[in-house]
């Protein structure tokens, strides 16, 4: 069962330095933070340099029928993206929609949440998602 909590985010502009998504949080156990109009006004802009590429693993594999075939695996690593917001290459402008914030830095849980489903997705597909949605 859900706790109805959640985010969704749209990509909004691509280019070769800059990477803009454009994200709305929901809880649906609070009224004010339900987003029923499925609001995007928060903001999440992060440098092309930030987003690493995955490891390739590829080994020959002998298929039933005697062929071998080349299998390849992308397998996701880690993205320090907390120091990358630190350091100033991803910006994060919370959305009207927070209701929990990272103690330190101020910064909406739920785009933090987006970052990590967006990198990971980034690493598995190996291009930038249209859309992301993180749903607890």
């Amino acid at each position: 069962m859900s706790r109805g909590i959640g985010a969704r985010a749209n990509l909004v502009l691509e280019d070769e330095k800059t990477v803009m998504y454009e994200y709305g949080g929901y809880n649906l156990n609070e009224p004010e933070y339900r987003n029923e109009d499925h609001v995007y006004d928060g903001t999440i802009t992060i440098s092309r340099d930030c987003f690493a590429e995955p490891e390739i693993h590829a080994k020959l594999k002998k298929m039933p029928s005697g062929r071998k075939k080349l299998i390849i695996k992308r397998i996701p690593v880690s993205v320090d993206y907390p120091k990358m917001i630190s350091d100033g290459r991803i910006i994060i402008e919370n959305c009207s929609n927070c209701w929990q914030c990272t103690p330190d830095e101020n910064i909406d849980v739920m785009a933090l949440h987006i970052l990590f489903y967006l990198f990971r997705q980034y690493q598995e597909e190996g291009k930038m998602p249209e859309y992301i949605s993180y749903n607890v």
